[in-house]
């Protein structure tokens, strides 16, 4: 799947190395749990740790903590629905 630029520029300024994650391959057998729920699914590398992120930021805008760009968490967000619908539904909706 083609990132777009956008995209790859909101990783850069956020700090994901989608380069690592891209080169681990597309294979589903990364396990991630939606940290309200317990619901789990299968995902991408990639996808998998844009989640993460997202848990991780939120927890920090939730403390206080805004030096992440309302746009860029927003871009990571859509970037796992448009990637990867199942997971997204999992753990972020």
């Amino acid at each position: 799947m083609a990132i777009k630029n956008s995209v790859i520029n909101t990783f850069n300024r956020v700090g994901i190395d989608y380069k690592f994650y891209q080169s681990l391959g597309d294979d589903k057998l990364n396990e991630v749990a939606n940290w309200l729920s317990g619901e789990t699914c299968q995902t991408t590398a990639l996808v998998k740790a844009c989640i993460l992120w997202v848990y991780k930021t939120s927890l920090a805008m939730e403390h206080g903590d805004h030096s992440v760009r309302i746009d860029d968490f927003d871009r990571v967000r859509y970037f796992i629905l448009d990637a990867d619908p199942t997971a997204y539904s999992a753990c972020i909706d």
